[in-house]
């Protein structure tokens, strides 16, 4: 099991302390069962209806609504996060918006109790799924910016 997959019960327990009724979606390289011992773990949280947390947290604030930005490190894995309401993420995945929802589109639900993800989810699935080449597109796009940062980071 990998490291990051270890911290994931230490991160949901995080989310929920945030607000009991979030939903927390798993994206990115370890959704995909892709990461690599340095890879960082990305989360969506969804917040129902469009409440919003009664404490101010630092993994909800105003640079990463919907924007995956470093917001924790628990025993050494960086924990990126982005977050929006349920009302907000349906109308990004029902209107023009739905392209950026890519990253989305291929997550796993780690928690949903209330199903507030699942709906947004599913439609976001459906439509990348009537257009495989965008999705790929995306897919190619996102792997050739991870390899130039690979790089800089190995030459830099």
């Amino acid at each position: 099991m990998s490291s990051q997959r270890r911290v994931l019960p230490d991160v949901l327990g995080v989310c929920r302390e945030i607000h009991d009724r979030c939903a927390v979606v798993l994206i990115g390289s370890v959704a995909r069962g892709g990461e690599r011992p340095n890879s960082d773990i990305d989360l969506n949280i969804i917040f129902p209806g469009d409440e919003l947390p009664q404490q101010t947290h630092r993994y909800v604030d105003d640079d990463n609504r919907w924007q995956l930005q470093l917001k924790d490190e628990i025993r050494g894995v960086r924990i990126d996060v982005a977050w929006e309401t349920e009302s907000e993420l349906m109308r990004h995945v029902t209107g023009d918006d739905v392209i950026h929802c890519w990253p989305f589109s291929n997550g796993v639900i780690l928690h949903d109790p209330y199903d507030i993800a699942s709906p947004s989810l599913k439609i976001a699935q459906q439509w990348f799924a009537e257009r495989p080449e965008i999705g790929a597109r995306i897919e190619q796009q996102y792997d050739d910016a991870k390899s130039k940062q690979r790089q800089r980071q190995r030459s830099g």
